[in-house]
């Protein structure tokens, strides 16, 4: 029988197997993968690379060019910062930093002898500082004054601590529907005890003495005697000062002054009839009336400009300065915020000082090159341990090289901690200051736990297993053994004190016991050794090292601005444990809060309100991790 093949021959078929289709080798899809891998890598990388060539041209523009007949512009923000050592990632792709209030000041200073500025225009609201730098910045500008240029001020609504910002200028100017809140000054503090009593949360306060009142926002309904009589004197004064400086440079009679206050809210034309504002004109009328002056030599008219430079801009012009003195470095190191252990929490917004401000005063006392360090307090105190591990930095500081302090807004309880080992003390009369005194306030959670049905039972090695926790009230001897205990750190407070101010025990515990005291106050109790601002520390301290008044010295800050291109590469990298506040922390914690509905009520709290909030959440974190603070009286807000 013939086979398949024969019979595909006799039909004319091709042979067997052609008429199928031949096998063809299998091909491989292996590109697929590598161009999906290739793609997300270039997802990735490419932006990466971008932002980091844009970071490169960014750190490579030249410097800022100051024109002739230049303006400086005070463009003071929202809030004017003690000090902005982190920096801003996005200042690498071109946006302007926040000018902090040092470099104001010092901006202010070199504009005097620069001649290519022809005078300074700011506005005065908006910005919230406290009274003492609100005074030290009326201060540098009636200096700028001297030289002759022009200072014009513009407000168009505020409060009277704006207002106070825009005495120093030649002229003051305000929109015609323009507003000022001029009724004088109050405290007006939260007291959350029947808000702790209704979920059933109570709060044992330990407090020395008399004045300490931190904690009485946790466990009172409103202020104590003590407490009532300190803040009413801080008032009273800010009131006097603020009448004085409206009297000094409006030229009015101080009766009529205080009648105004009075009074209350004022309308632009009111206050252009009081004298208060010397012409009503709307920003766009002012800009172009600084323009004609400015370029009144200029006869081209085509070629009028105003040129307003802004600080961020100036403090990175190009100067023809002469060299500083060699080797004759003055440090500053900034204090701000409140006193907290490295492991404690709070608000992410809030500066805090940790231990890390011990390791920068111990790197400026290495510096061979730095001669004087000037530690600028701004803080309200906090954590015990911290300050005291800071006050024996200053002390081995101090026999070494000059170290002086330099007292901010408040520098009182942890925050003259810190301060009173320096060899001297420089307060602003209108600083808030002292408070010597300790507190311990430990929540009692029983009555919330019995609210909600939940029980707890305890097994204990020994009697005393149970002390201090937060699940059960305190009885007589657990009170007692923490008032002994807290006593104990007071009296070793006001013991540093008087060997640091040359008093005697009593006489500094006359002085201490919480108080609260200006700057003004504490010159004349001696708690402070000098009344000034910083740029009289800097004078003193250059002194003290032989620096001539004239000659210039170079300035080291602490904690050093870090570079924005640093911070793209931490973000992306390793984060050195020891670095005191994590990007990536702050950034989850941004948006975390962003979406929150917590989030939008406290955005949407009036400014003090959540100064306030802030203040007492940090205490109320800190109770739980370190139950002996060093803190001040609630959070003094004159308004």
């Amino acid at each position: 029988m013939p086979d398949q093949s024969q019979l595909n021959q006799q039909s004319g078929m091709p042979p067997y197997p052609p008429y199928y289709p031949p096998p063809q080798p299998r091909r491989t899809r292996w590109w697929i993968p590598v161009l999906i891998i290739v793609v997300i890598l270039g997802i990735f990388t490419i932006p990466v690379f971008v932002l980091l060539g844009l970071a490169g041209s960014a750190f490579t523009n030249e410097p800022v060019e100051v024109r002739n007949n230049s303006v400086l512009y005070l463009n003071l923000g929202e809030k004017l910062e003690e000090h902005t050592g982190g920096g801003s990632i996005f200042e690498a792709f071109g946006e302007k930093s926040q000018p902090n209030f040092f470099e104001v000041l010092q901006s202010i200073k070199r504009a005097k002898d620069d001649d290519r500025i022809k005078g300074i225009y700011y506005k005065a609201r908006g910005t919230a500082m406290g009274f003492a730098k609100n005074i030290e910045l009326i201060e540098a500008i009636n200096d700028f004054r001297k030289s002759g240029k022009f200072v014009y001020a513009y407000i168009d609504m505020g409060t009277e601590a704006d207002y106070m910002r825009a005495l120093p200028a030649d002229k003051i100017f305000m929109p015609s529907e323009g507003m000022v809140e001029l009724n004088g000054f109050g405290v007006n503090s939260m007291f959350f005890k029947g808000m702790l009593d209704k979920v059933g949360i109570e709060f044992h306060v330990e407090h020395f003495e008399d004045f300490k009142s931190a904690a009485e926002s946790f466990n009172r309904k409103g202020f104590s005697d003590s407490a009532r009589k300190q803040l009413r004197i801080i008032v009273q004064q800010r009131h006097r000062n603020f009448v004085d400086a409206v009297a000094q440079y409006r030229k009015l009679d101080k009766e009529m002054i205080n009648a105004v206050l009075n009074r209350g809210v004022y309308t632009a034309d009111s206050l252009k009839a009081l004298g208060f504002v010397d012409s009503l004109m709307t920003e766009t009328d002012l800009k172009e009336m600084l323009k004609n002056m400015t370029n009144k030599n200029e006869k081209d008219s085509k070629k009028h400009k105003l040129r307003l430079v802004d600080v961020s801009d100036y403090m990175n012009a190009d100067f023809n300065d002469e060299k500083p003195v060699p080797d004759k470095d003055i440090a500053i190191i900034f204090a701000s915020g409140t006193i907290v252990d490295q492991s404690s929490g709070g608000m992410n917004s809030e500066k805090q000082i940790t231990k890390k401000l011990a390791e920068y005063i111990r790197k400026a006392r290495e510096d061979k090159k730095i001669k004087a360090i000037i530690l600028r307090v701004d803080s309200p105190g906090g954590s015990v341990m911290t300050s005291d591990i800071i006050w024996q930095e200053v002390m081995k500081t101090r026999g070494v090289k000059p170290i002086y302090a330099s007292m901010s807004d408040v520098a009182a309880s942890g925050g003259y901690y810190i301060a009173m080992a320096c060899d001297t003390i420089i307060a602003h009369p209108a600083t808030i200051t002292g408070s010597i005194g300790v507190i311990a306030a430990i929540p009692n959670f029983s009555g919330l736990l019995g609210k909600l049905d939940i029980t707890s039972d305890t097994i204990s090695s020994t009697k005393a297993a149970q002390e201090l926790s937060f699940n059960y009230p305190f009885n007589p001897a657990q009170k007692n053994k923490l008032h002994e205990m807290i006593q104990g750190v007071y009296f070793r407070f006001v013991n540093k004190v008087a060997e640091s101010r040359k008093k005697t025990f009593d006489e500094t515990r006359a002085l201490a016991k919480g108080r609260v005291w200006t700057g003004e106050d504490a010159k004349e109790k001696g708690l402070v050794d000098v009344l000034g601002g910083l740029q009289d520390a800097i004078n003193l301290a250059k002194a003290r090292i032989g620096v001539p008044a004239g000659k210039k010295v170079l300035i080291k800050e602490y904690p050093a601005k870090e570079d924005p291109f640093d911070m793209i590469f931490k973000l992306f990298g390793k984060k050195n444990s020891e670095d005191e506040v994590s990007i990536n922390k702050v950034i989850d914690g941004y948006f975390s809060r962003g979406n929150s509905t917590y989030a939008e009520i406290y955005n949407n709290m009036p400014e003090p309100m959540k100064r306030q909030m802030d203040y007492m959440r940090t205490l109320l974190y800190m109770s739980y991790k370190d139950p002996v603070m060093i803190a001040m009286p609630n959070y003094i807000d004159i308004r």
